[in-house]
Protein backbone atom coordinates (compact mmCIF):
# COMPACT_ATOMS: atom_id res chain seq x y z
CA UNK A 1 0.00 0.00 0.00
CA UNK A 2 1.20 3.77 -1.24
CA UNK A 3 0.30 5.78 1.71
CA UNK A 4 0.86 9.74 1.28
CA UNK A 5 3.64 11.73 3.54
CA UNK A 6 1.41 14.57 2.88
CA UNK A 7 -2.28 14.73 2.37
CA UNK A 8 -3.21 17.42 0.18
CA UNK A 9 -6.73 18.31 -0.45
CA UNK A 10 -6.56 16.43 -3.71
CA UNK A 11 -5.36 13.55 -1.92
CA UNK A 12 -7.84 13.56 0.77
CA UNK A 13 -10.24 13.87 -2.21
CA UNK A 14 -8.95 10.59 -3.92
CA UNK A 15 -8.81 8.40 -1.27
CA UNK A 16 -13.08 9.51 -0.35
CA UNK A 17 -13.73 9.04 -3.53
CA UNK A 18 -15.45 5.62 -4.63
CA UNK A 19 -13.77 3.00 -6.94
CA UNK A 20 -14.05 3.19 -10.68
CA UNK A 21 -16.04 0.16 -11.37
CA UNK A 22 -14.03 -2.25 -13.68
CA UNK A 23 -13.30 -1.92 -17.48
CA UNK A 24 -13.17 -5.28 -18.68
CA UNK A 25 -12.36 -7.56 -21.99
CA UNK A 26 -14.27 -10.29 -23.23
CA UNK A 27 -13.56 -11.84 -26.50
CA UNK A 28 -12.43 -8.68 -27.93
CA UNK A 29 -15.20 -6.48 -26.23
CA UNK A 30 -14.23 -3.71 -23.58
CA UNK A 31 -17.41 -3.07 -21.38
CA UNK A 32 -18.23 -2.22 -17.87
CA UNK A 33 -21.42 -2.98 -16.03
CA UNK A 34 -21.51 0.58 -15.07
CA UNK A 35 -22.53 1.67 -18.70
CA UNK A 36 -23.81 0.07 -21.39
CA UNK A 37 -21.09 1.67 -23.89
CA UNK A 38 -18.23 -0.79 -25.14
CA UNK A 39 -15.76 -1.03 -27.61
CA UNK A 40 -15.02 -3.45 -29.78
CA UNK A 41 -10.92 -5.02 -31.11
CA UNK A 42 -10.76 -4.66 -34.83
CA UNK A 43 -7.32 -6.27 -35.01
CA UNK A 44 -3.58 -4.95 -36.09
CA UNK A 45 -3.66 -3.68 -31.92
CA UNK A 46 -6.62 -1.38 -33.13
CA UNK A 47 -10.25 -0.66 -30.78
CA UNK A 48 -13.22 1.25 -31.91
CA UNK A 49 -15.51 3.23 -28.93
CA UNK A 50 -19.22 3.14 -29.96
CA UNK A 51 -19.51 6.74 -29.01
CA UNK A 52 -16.64 8.19 -30.89
CA UNK A 53 -17.00 6.69 -34.23
CA UNK A 54 -14.71 7.08 -36.92
CA UNK A 55 -11.35 6.58 -33.89
CA UNK A 56 -9.46 3.70 -33.98
CA UNK A 57 -7.82 3.82 -30.54
CA UNK A 58 -5.06 1.56 -28.74
CA UNK A 59 -6.34 -0.47 -25.57
CA UNK A 60 -5.23 2.17 -23.07
CA UNK A 61 -6.71 5.14 -25.41
CA UNK A 62 -10.54 2.87 -25.47
CA UNK A 63 -10.17 1.96 -21.68
CA UNK A 64 -10.14 6.06 -20.97
CA UNK A 65 -13.01 6.47 -23.11
CA UNK A 66 -15.21 4.00 -21.10
CA UNK A 67 -13.86 5.11 -17.58
CA UNK A 68 -14.99 8.76 -18.66
CA UNK A 69 -18.46 6.66 -19.78
CA UNK A 70 -18.42 5.74 -16.18
CA UNK A 71 -16.68 7.80 -14.17
CA UNK A 72 -17.79 11.11 -15.50
CA UNK A 73 -17.02 13.43 -12.57
CA UNK A 74 -13.44 11.54 -11.61
CA UNK A 75 -10.87 13.96 -11.38
CA UNK A 76 -8.93 11.86 -13.39
CA UNK A 77 -11.35 12.75 -16.70
CA UNK A 78 -9.21 15.49 -17.99
CA UNK A 79 -6.28 13.20 -18.27
CA UNK A 80 -8.08 10.42 -19.67
CA UNK A 81 -9.63 12.66 -22.41
CA UNK A 82 -6.49 14.52 -23.12
CA UNK A 83 -4.69 11.17 -24.03
CA UNK A 84 -7.41 11.03 -26.43
CA UNK A 85 -6.47 14.54 -28.06
CA UNK A 86 -9.75 15.88 -27.02
CA UNK A 87 -11.62 18.01 -23.83
CA UNK A 88 -12.92 16.04 -20.89
CA UNK A 89 -16.43 18.70 -21.91
CA UNK A 90 -15.90 16.85 -25.60
CA UNK A 91 -15.78 13.37 -24.44
CA UNK A 92 -18.72 13.47 -22.14
CA UNK A 93 -20.72 14.84 -24.65
CA UNK A 94 -19.97 12.30 -27.01
CA UNK A 95 -20.89 9.95 -24.38
CA UNK A 96 -24.17 11.60 -23.72
CA UNK A 97 -23.30 12.29 -20.03
CA UNK A 98 -23.30 15.36 -18.05
CA UNK A 99 -21.40 16.72 -15.11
Amino acid sequence: MNIPDIWTRETWRRAAAPTIPAVQVIDGHMVSEATTHHADYVGADRWVVDFLPGRQLSVDQARAALRIAVAPDRCEVDRWAASLGMTAAEVRGYAGVTR
